[in-house]
Parts: structure tokens; sequence; C-alpha cells
């Protein structure tokens, strides 16, 4: 199965790029803290998220860049970069065993956000 093509809106996150790419190698989504349940898109969070805030902030993040061929491809070629994508929700309807998401696509969203529970899977639909 392809990785799924992720939409990111988090324009204050390390790994975001112009048009709306994540640059991660890794995406994974979580149910929300507090309650760890998820009943709406609100209630999950991007634990990938890293802050942008400082060149330092860029390179704290590093260990988790999407680079080497996936990059330069998408780059060239104007394809969109595709990140693995694991999700912790069981209860979402695109969750698949082995924590994996079946979606052909996920959108992350987070206005200003500053801190990993400021954002959330817009893909998420309870089963």
């Amino acid at each position: 199965m392809a990785n799924p093509i992720v939409k990111c809106a988090v324009d204050q996150c390390t790994h975001y790029m112009p048009g709306d790419q994540c640059m991660a190698a890794k995406v994974s989504i979580y149910n929300e803290e507090t309650s760890g349940n998820s009943k709406k898109s609100q209630d999950t969070e991007c634990k990938s998220f890293h802050h942008r805030k400082t060149m330092g902030d860029m390179i704290g993040a590093f260990h988790n860049a999407n680079i080497g061929g996936t990059l330069s491809a998408a780059f060239l070629d104007g394809t969109q970069v595709t990140p693995v994508v694991e999700c912790f929700v069981n209860n979402c309807k695109y969750w698949e065993s082995d924590n994996l998401c079946n979606a052909r696509h996920i959108d992350v969203s987070g206005v200003n956000a500053a801190k990993t529970t400021d954002t959330d899977c817009s893909t998420f639909e309870e089963k």
C-alpha cells in the first residue's frame, strides 16, 4: 500500500513546505492526550509537529526530515512528497492494523499552532 498524500496547513511546523507539503519522513497521528479518545478531528493531533521558531528548532527536527531521493524527486518533477503515516487512533475508519493509515490522503490542520495539541488530523472519521 502506498503512503497517503499528506496536505499540511500547519505552516508553523519545521516540516512545513510551501504548497502545504509535509517534509517529515514520518507523520504520527495520536488521540488527544487529555481524554485519550477521539470522537471528532479536533480530538486528534500530529505528534510529528515541531514548532519552528529559530534555526535551532529546524536542526532539532532534522531527525525526522524526509531527505534523499523522495525529496529530490518531488522538487524536480513537482510531485507530492508522501511521508509514512502512522496512526494510533484505532477508532478512525482509516486505521489499519500495525497502526497504519489506509486513507489515500490526509489533511493536517492547525492555524497558528504552537504545540502538538494545536494540530488536528482533519481526515479523521469515527468508525
